[in-house]
């Protein structure tokens, strides 16, 4: 478990969906989630919930202390028929989405490999609270389907925000255009340290959609040693620069 600034994972949300670098990376991070911002705060000093600890750790030492099959062979879990029929209704109805067309290719393959997740939150679930046997029930089962609902929200709002966040830092330069250089480069932004554009690959998407905006345009490459090219920009000559 961790989390990710949005600066840092925007060029990775970008790179999917233009298909520049799309490695399959990112739609496995299955259980991503997007977190509204807080618009308050609150000081909170209390002791942790005992309850809670125990009743976790008891569930990985039951995982532990599970037993071995008789043949020390890995114990193999299947869905009851009322699971299975409902897993694969709902199997069904993503496949045909994701082929649909109607979905951006990366989003598309995110959905590809929610199965899988679906299906292992499904055995986490019954190992957890199930009644033992070899059978993963349809409670279980429906669970995780519920989780799978929630979690496509987030991927929906994952896979957007590379063009809002890209277009956001794109809106801020262009307002704080009067304190660039006329020609600037991806450095003399970045060292503004403005909000949302604190790194440089986030700096570069924003100017991506400025170029593909026309409100600016590439000026001259040059290269500074034996580095790679710096590559400058100026300001379309119809927009007018603010003080």
């Amino acid at each position: 478990m961790g989390g990710v600034q949005p600066s840092r994972i925007i060029p990775l949300v970008r790179g999917a969906v233009s298909g520049s670098s799309n490695d399959g990376l990112l739609q496995r991070l299955q259980m991503t989630v997007w977190p509204d911002p807080s618009a308050s705060w609150k000081w909170v000093d209390r002791s942790p919930d005992a309850s809670a600890r125990i009743a976790v750790d008891r569930i990985f030492r039951d995982m532990r202390d599970m037993p071995a099959t008789p043949d020390g062979e890995p114990r193999i879990m299947r869905f009851e028929p009322a699971a299975q029929d409902a897993f694969r209704e709902w199997m069904e109805g993503i496949q045909i989405e994701a082929r649909s067309g109607a979905l951006p290719s990366a989003l598309e393959s995110h959905l590809l490999k929610m199965p899988k997740t679906v299906a292992s939150l499904a055995l986490i679930f019954d190992l957890i609270e199930g009644d033992g046997d070899d059978l993963i029930g349809v409670d279980s089962l429906l669970r995780a389907l519920g989780w799978a609902d929630y979690l496509r929200t987030h991927a929906n709002r994952l896979y957007a925000s590379g063009q809002t966040m890209a277009e956001e830092g794109a809106r801020l330069i262009v307002e704080r255009r009067g304190l660039l250089p006329k020609t600037f480069t991806v450095r003399d932004v970045h060292k503004k340290d403005w909000t949302g554009l604190t790194d440089k690959d986030a700096v570069q998407s924003a100017i991506e959609v400025l170029l593909g905006t026309c409100h600016c345009r590439e000026a001259r490459r040059g290269h500074v040693g034996a580095g790679r090219p710096t590559v400058a920009y100026e300001w379309n000559p119809n927009i007018l620069v603010e003080g």
